[in-house]
């Protein structure tokens, strides 16, 4: 559920799609489309919408407090948090979940989980 026991018990969801080359390609795909803009192409929280670009000499869109994957706290999230997160939000993360279907949010969950090696 959308709560915090659902975020809780989310640490027990399995990813039913295996860590092949295709899936996580896939992943990195959709990632790409997704959330790069906000998390940045290495997960370090530094996407255009989280840094801010400058146009015309003037800062816009800076969206702080979007996390690093590589951070301590974060290491050792599992797939099945990143799959709750995307699909209900957390915090600053508005819900995907009716954007992004089951399948591409688990490819999309083993792909960042690549980001933090």
């Amino acid at each position: 559920p959308n709560d915090s026991t659902g975020l809780r018990l989310s640490n027990r969801l399995k990813n039913p799609l295996d860590s092949s080359a295709a899936v996580v390609g896939a992943g990195k795909a959709l990632y790409e489309m997704y959330c790069d803009h906000c998390h940045g192409a290495k997960g370090d929280g530094t996407g255009k919408v989280a840094a801010g670009v400058e146009i015309n000499g003037v800062k816009k869109g800076n969206y702080n407090g979007v996390p690093d994957y590589k951070s301590a706290a974060l290491k050792g999230m599992t797939e099945g948090h990143i799959f709750h997160v995307i699909t209900y939000g957390k915090n600053l993360m508005w819900p995907h979940g009716s954007q992004i279907s089951p399948e591409d949010r688990w490819k999309i969950a083993k792909y960042v989980k690549t980001l933090q090696k």
